[in-house]
């Protein structure tokens, strides 16, 4: 081997790890997979139908085998015809005579090879079960782990990753403009990916859309841990959004909709703490990554977890049909939705290099805002629509909606433009940064507890009213601000901002379902985490370019005071319009009906027209 060889497996030895260890898990994904559909007779040891035996009879055999297992049924011999069969009506003994002698009479005349193959009696059909048993199939913790575990890694990443962006920024030689296009492009493909899922999820059975999005997953983060340009590590960020936006719509719903109302508060609090606890952690851990130039590492390790996963899904998930694989394909919705989420995106990932005056980020913005309101548009007046745009059109749907969208939006971007003050304004490293935010963890393990308590009670929109008001108060305390008695405010500010987050966005999502019919809560949630993600990545870039312009260039605190108080307005300003919106719908706090709504009976809460306080006094009139 020459200097030249050893040199390049000393430098790339991790990326050749990684290659190994994930190519190894993803081929024992595979093993066991077709162990547990192994049918009779399969390579895998099953219970199958006993070999035949050689020579001509094993030809007969497989011939009979063939047409047994192929589920085609022996047409019934046709009734003999000619001169024993009389046409009239014979005694019953006489009857029996002729049949008897007919039968005598075809069984002489028979075939030599048709006697042989019927020496043997056919096997009756046996249902195929696996060689090897799915044992965690129908387990409730380890079915809500997978579902949890599958979703959460790339949440992690969109915190944590603007802390070691610069260490990305100079190991695969990308501008800061380009990793800010390819952070967007990642957040739209989950978008997309989600919006998609919602579709698929009715023509293909969850068992194999779940290992197709989640080996997806393990590749792009494979991708992007090996990546020495630009190119290969935008295929992995935006390959692993897609993958993670597709199993929200086939990990999660299942595990709703497949379990007793009685495990439906405990699922709620499990998803808040993995999905907020993984937002939450997002800061600590990049500040770890940075301070260890360890974001190869870091990519490797979600997507090994990926890709053990998979082996823990291919234990655990059931083979069900899909419940309408015959449905319509919307290409209308898929290219508008598409459309709709990568142009806004990719606008916002231009505003870092180009501002708000230039083409690049005005033009590809208008055209996909105008996408996505054409998008609802046709979609509500589709008879067979990919989104239920027009049965979300009630009070709840609309306020959950919008409060998922606020609440997600304005924690993101007071996250980022706090991280952005303690590096930038107050020097402070990227792991002293991500430490202050230690109680974001400790406020959303709060609120989901609190959250699956009240599940079953009136007062889910007091619940999203006090986060809300946290957001409001986190808000407030961060417009005090200063590099002297930063860090004090930011752990407060930190708490509230966790309380906030962990009462408003899944709490919305929620409230956006309940007036619609269980059984399409995928693509309800896909239609609400599309609205979700273009609100989270346009108002935080915009907010951080707003500080970056009113600071003249390099971020002061009078800069990062201004894009904190236009946060603050705009949270205060859509909690009033939730609130009255509320209001106009004229019923009292709704009371969630579970169980019918899991039984398909019915909705759990009314789906109150919009403004019906408004449509009453207009009939009234």
């Amino acid at each position: 081997m020459s200097r030249h060889d050893k040199s390049f497996l000393r430098r790339n030895a991790p990326l050749l790890t990684f290659a190994g260890v994930f190519l190894g898990l993803l081929t024992l994904a595979t093993q066991l997979d077709d162990a547990c559909r192994a049918g009779p007779g399969g390579p895998s040891g099953g219970n199958g139908p006993p070999p035949g035996p050689s020579g001509r009879k094993a030809r007969l055999y497989g011939r009979r085998r063939t047409r047994l297992y192929s589920h085609t049924a022996r047409k019934p011999a046709a009734p003999p015809t000619g001169p024993e069969q009389p046409l009239t009506p014979q005694p019953p003994d006489a009857a029996a005579g002729l049949v008897s002698h007919g039968s005598a009479a075809r069984r002489e005349a028979k075939d030599p090879q048709q006697e042989e193959e019927e020496e043997e009696p056919e096997p009756a059909p046996e249902r195929a079960r696996p060689a090897i048993p799915r044992p965690f199939e129908g387990n409730y913790p380890i079915s809500l782990f997978n579902a949890i575990i599958a979703l959460s890694p790339f949440i992690v990443v969109t915190t944590a990753y603007a802390l070691f962006t610069e260490q990305v920024s100079h190991d695969v030689q990308a501008s800061r403009t380009a990793l800010s296009i390819v952070a967007g492009l990642s957040t739209a493909g989950y978008a997309w990916g989600a919006f998609l899922g919602g579709d698929l999820v009715q023509r293909f059975r969850q068992r194999r859309l779940f290992f197709l999005m989640q080996a997806l997953f393990a590749v792009g983060c494979l991708l992007s841990a090996v990546a020495h340009d630009a190119p290969l590590y935008a295929a992995g960020r935006v390959l692993a959004g897609f993958a993670t936006g597709g199993l929200l719509v086939a990990a999660l719903p299942p595990v709703i909709q497949k379990y007793p109302a009685a495990k439906l508060p405990i699922t709620v609090i499990a998803v808040n703490i993995g999905f907020f606890g993984a937002v939450c952690i997002g800061p600590l851990l990049g500040g770890w990554v940075e301070a260890g130039h360890a974001w190869r590492w870091f990519y490797g390790a979600l997507g090994a977890l990926g890709a053990l996963n998979l082996i823990l899904a291919v234990l655990t998930l059931p083979d069900q049909e899909p419940f309408n694989p015959g449905t319509r394909f919307d290409y209308p919705g898929l290219l508008l939705g598409f459309a709709a989420v990568v142009l806004p995106f990719w606008a916002s990932g231009e505003l870092i290099g180009h501002g708000f005056a230039s083409a690049r980020f005005a033009a590809p913005l208008a055209v996909g805002l105008t996408c996505f309101v054409v998008l609802m548009l046709v979609e509500y007046h589709q008879k067979e629509p990919l989104s239920p745009v027009k049965k979300m059109c009630n009070t709840p749907s609309i306020v959950g909606t919008l409060v998922a969208m606020i609440g997600g939006g304005v924690f993101v971007a007071f996250l980022e433009l706090a991280e952005r003050f303690h590096m930038q304004v107050a020097h402070q490293t990227p792991l002293q940064t991500g430490i202050l935010f230690w109680p974001l963890a400790v406020a959303v393990l709060i609120t989901a507890v609190l959250f699956g308590t009240i599940l079953r009670t009136r007062f889910i929109p007091i619940l999203i009213l006090g986060g809300m008001l946290c957001l409001i108060g986190a808000g407030g305390m961060f417009m005090g601000l200063t590099p002297q008695r930063g860090n004090a405010l930011t752990l407060g500010a930190a708490g509230l901002l966790g309380l906030g987050a962990g009462a408003t966005v899944s709490p919305g999502l929620y409230l956006a379902g309940f007036p619609l019919p269980s059984q399409i809560i995928g693509r309800v949630f896909a239609l609400v985490e599309l609205v979700r993600s273009l609100a989270d990545y346009i108002i935080a870039p915009v907010m951080a370019e707003i500080a970056r312009t009113s600071s003249g260039g390099k971020l002061v605190t009078h800069g990062v005071h201004m894009a904190f108080g236009i946060t603050l307005w705009l949270t205060i300003a859509c909690t009033v319009i939730g609130m009255v919106l509320f209001l106009l719908g004229r019923r009292p706090l709704p009371r969630p009906d579970l169980e019918k709504w899991l039984a398909n009976k019915g909705p759990a809460i009314e789906p109150v027209p919009l403004l019906a306080a408004l449509r009453g006094k207009k009939a009234a009139t």
